[in-house]
């Protein structure tokens, strides 16, 4: 048996997905395919032409914080990227505490779910991830396909439903 890290519910070994809130359930190092080794594509340049290449691909290298800047408001949060940050609304009676609460933003009104989006470090790259959220997740405008990582950026627009966040990486 797997629990889910989000909301503690049991599954069968081998689920990839929690039943309650949509939560990947495979461990963070078990969730992209093997990658290939430069000499077995062949249109990529080898690591060595770029010293930076590799920096950039090394697991601890990237920003270490993201800034949110939240609605009409503006309030502004600082969360370190060590761990995936759950975005959403709060809720006791279903038991939902994600680490960003939208509510106070009028998540309610602007379509935010209380389980919407999560935002990760992969690899020295910031992604977020939509889970399965009603009114979607958008970057720049771009919706979001469920529980499909997708880069973050350094001035992108991230949107919950309605409510708009400015990300800056540091």
């Amino acid at each position: 048996m797997i629990k889910c890290p989000f909301c503690q519910t049991p599954h069968v070994d081998g689920t990839l997905f929690c039943s309650e809130c949509g939560t990947y359930l495979l461990e963070d190092d078990q969730r992209g395919t093997d990658p290939l080794g430069t000499n077995e594509i062949g249109w990529v340049g080898d690591a060595a032409e770029d010293p930076n290449a590799a920096a950039a691909l090394a697991p601890g290298s990237g920003p270490a914080t993201i800034n949110l800047t939240i609605g009409d408001k503006k309030r502004t949060i600082e969360i370190p990227l060590n761990k995936a940050v759950h975005m959403g609304r709060l809720d006791p009676a279903s038991d939902v505490f994600p680490e960003i609460d939208l509510s106070d933003d009028d998540g309610l009104g602007k379509g935010v779910s209380r389980r919407h989006a999560r935002i990760l470090k992969r690899e020295g790259t910031v992604v977020v991830e939509d889970l399965g959220s009603i009114n979607g997740t958008f970057i720049n405008g771009k919706r979001l396909a469920p529980y499909l990582p997708e880069t973050l950026a350094d001035g992108d627009h991230l949107q919950l439903g309605r409510l708009l966040l400015e990300v800056k990486l540091r």
